[in-house]
């Protein structure tokens, strides 16, 4: 925010994590979709004056307490928060309207001119602000400003850049790789603007190679070349018997079909599912964002047998497939429905026996994910009902991704429509505003994946030898 209007003596601004967009996909929204567990954090933050506590949970599992209440607007009505003024204007905006717009600091930023040297700072696997930094130094790279912008992408969870990050999850790095950071990039940054010390020479963009277990240093980002080249990408298909290939589909027609049950939504941990900010104030960060912090690396197999989770698999890798750019969804789909959600898992699967490691014997590991709300599929701020059963196109980024699937290794796609109590619950029947959708509104959908000649599906890789 300083950076809007920057005071003179502002010399270097390091921005860690930053909600820039709340909607687009830092902590409010992903593409639409309205993360429910952030209720307590407003709670906290909002409803009462001193340190803040969580308003207590109706039941152990969230997952539980917030199927049984109905719609998020049912659920801020029984808690007493539709009485708290960020919640009322909120639920009254659930697209991206002007209201959100103007508070898009990546706008902002450009409009700004701010010339202040500026070191953009984000982890790979930030599960609450993954949007922020590197959006905020695209749009500044795109008018321009790239000579005073710096990014780095480390291998961190939200603001892990201040503590221990030799690891995350299952992965053990190369050392504390935050420690290297500060060591490394932050201090001869401050050294450079603050005291006048020798140049920094930093890479314009440093991302942390998650299959390397190592730091690389780019000139631009994403590498191959501008931000949505698809020539720079491979796409990835989705093929006949649940298999991968960039081998295109040659049939004239083909789908995969599941159940969107939301009653029967899939979670996005195993349950149970405590409130992440649950036994927190605003002050002191407790054991509850264990294991908030590190969903985005969580063993995806505790979905396995879900009917409503399909699952692609290249063969074993032969030769390393490295990655480096951002991903993107490429979705073809029919439903029943007249709206509805798609999720998007990029997996690592590692090989049955990990000697070195037992415990990654199998791991699962998403290297990006992410949620879409399909009613924006054609527009963000003016959403439209799906045309039941007729194919539609759902095309949306990815996170970041720095990353080498082994030989040895797998590449698995997951797609399915709900990633519950994080997000909220589509009703899959278009009705105008979601948050205040009825009981008889939550119907069941067949969704069906599309791979044909005509209608391909496909994940594009940002692929680089």
């Amino acid at each position: 925010m300083a950076l809007l209007d920057p005071h003179p003596a502002l010399k270097a601004a390091v921005p860690q994590g930053p909600v820039v967009d709340a909607w687009m996909g830092d902590d409010w929204f992903h593409y639409g979709a309205f993360r429910n567990l952030m209720l307590g954090y407003i709670q906290m933050q909002t409803g009462q004056r001193g340190a803040g506590t969580v308003t207590p949970s109706d039941s152990y599992d969230k997952y539980d307490e917030l199927l049984r209440v109905g719609s998020t607007g049912d659920y801020a009505r029984v808690h007493g928060l539709e009485q708290l003024p960020w919640v009322v204007r909120t639920m009254a905006h659930p697209a991206y309207d002007e209201y959100w717009q103007g508070q898009a600091l990546d706008k902002l930023l450009v409009a700004s001119r701010s010339s202040v040297p500026t070191l953009w700072t984000q982890g790979l696997w930030d599960q609450e602000d993954m949007w922020g930094a590197n959006h905020a130094w695209l749009a500044l790279k795109a008018a321009g400003r790239q000579a005073n912008n710096w990014l780095v992408l480390g291998p961190w969870n939200h603001i892990q850049v201040g503590g221990d990050g030799s690891s995350l999850g299952p992965f053990r790095w190369n050392g504390n790789t935050a420690v290297q950071y500060r060591r490394d990039l932050l201090v001869p940054f401050f050294e450079e603007h603050l005291r006048g010390g020798p140049p920094a020479k930093l890479a314009p963009v440093t991302v942390y190679n998650t299959g390397d277990d190592r730091w690389d240093r780019f000139e631009t980002w994403p590498t191959a070349c501008e931000r949505g080249c698809a020539s720079a990408s491979k796409p990835l298909y989705l093929r006949q018997g649940f298999t991968l290939s960039f081998d295109p589909p040659t049939e004239p027609d083909g789908g995969d079909a599941y159940t969107s049950d939301p009653a029967k939504p899939v979670p996005f941990l195993p349950r149970p599912i405590r409130d992440p900010f649950s036994g927190m104030t605003s002050v002191t960060l407790g054991d509850a964002y264990v294991p908030w912090s590190t969903w985005l690396v969580q063993d995806q197999r505790f979905v396995d047998g879900r009917t409503d989770v399909l699952v692609y698999e290249t063969p074993v890798l032969t030769q390393p497939v490295r990655v480096q750019g951002i991903p993107v969804a490429d979705i073809r789909a029919t439903t029943t429905g007249t709206d509805g959600d798609f999720v998007v898992k990029l997996i690592d699967v590692y090989p049955a026996q990990v000697p070195s490691d037992p415990s990654l014997g199998g791991y699962q590991v998403p290297i990006s994910l992410d949620i879409f709300r399909g009613r924006y599929r054609e527009s963000f701020s003016h959403p439209t009902a799906i045309p039941a059963n007729q194919p539609q196109r759902y095309r949306f980024e990815l996170p970041n991704v720095n990353h080498v699937f082994r030989s040895g290794h797998r590449i698995m796609v997951q797609i399915q429509s709900t990633l519950f109590p994080l997000y909220d619950r589509n009703p899959q029947t278009f009705v105008p505003n979601i948050f205040f959708a009825k009981p008889e509104d939550y119907r069941k959908a067949e969704i069906t994946i599309l791979r044909s000649k005509e209608y391909s599906t496909a994940v594009w890789l940002p692929v680089v030898q």
